[in-house]
């Protein structure tokens, strides 16, 4: 019988790795960020709440359908708004509504490679001009009437698509290794123009995860994206598993 996880010792890891006591761990596919769950320091109770979990709620986790549905409930607006807050401080206070969608996927693609987690847990998708983090995108576009949110208050899009931050949102949501890998993504692509990182995104030898979409869009699995990346069944299985349950009691405490 398999050992029950201890949601403690994932917990005390993560926040260890969020304040920068130590550097996340790319051998430990259980490290998984407390703070997607919304609350600092980690979920209060979140080994209680596991422990209680009937066969059946065990059962619909481990199953693929639900680990589809739970990874819905992961998506972290603040720390996406932060990550992109500081590629603008990067660029010199503003950059291209679409340059920063493609450097927030390609910052998710490399944590993933190498820590087996995302930073801001989005939903990922091939679309048309490559691919792209969705509910940010969502969240980016511009509009005459936005939609209040943590990402409205602190960015602004104008309409000639570029992104401005008119509020300080902080960085707390943010690891030490999170800010270091934002910055070396930004670094290989600060002088790169948008046109090329579309060409770039459409080359099968980067971005072999890109399905052409036909004007529309094709979802990109995080289990398929660490396919591509070379990662074991194994591990994409205990990915997967953590990332259910990880969903399943943030939903439990909301």
């Amino acid at each position: 019988m398999k050992k029950e996880h201890d949601f403690s010792v994932t917990a005390l890891r993560v926040v260890q790795e969020a304040t920068g006591q130590i550097e996340p761990n790319p051998t430990k596919t259980r490290a998984f960020d407390a703070k997607a769950l919304g609350r600092r320091g980690g979920l209060k109770g979140g080994k209680a709440r596991a422990e209680k979990l009937t066969p059946e709620q065990r059962s619909e986790i481990a199953s693929k359908a639900g680990r589809a549905r739970w990874a819905a409930f992961l998506y972290d607006e603040i720390k996406a708004t932060q990550a992109a807050a500081l590629l603008l401080e990067l660029n010199g206070g503003s950059i291209d509504y679409a340059k920063c969608i493609k450097l927030l996927y390609s910052i998710e693609k490399e944590s993933l490679n190498r820590w087996m987690r995302p930073v801001i847990y989005d939903d990922l998708y091939s679309m048309p001009f490559g691919q792209a983090v969705s509910q940010t995108m969502d969240r980016a576009e511009y509009r005459q009437r936005k939609a209040k949110s943590f990402w409205s208050n602190h960015i602004e899009t104008s309409a000639d698509n570029n992104l401005q931050l008119i509020k300080e949102c902080g960085k707390e949501k943010l690891s030490r290794a999170e800010i270091e890998l934002i910055e070396e993504i930004f670094e290989t692509n600060r002088n790169k123009p948008t046109e090329q990182l579309f060409d770039e995104h459409h080359d099968a030898k980067l971005f072999p995860e890109w399905k052409d979409p036909h004007g529309s869009s094709i979802k990109t699995t995080h289990s398929d994206l660490l396919s591509y990346l070379g990662k074991t069944p194994d591990q994409i299985k205990e990915f997967e598993e953590h990332l259910a349950e990880l969903a399943y009691l943030k939903k439990m405490s909301t």
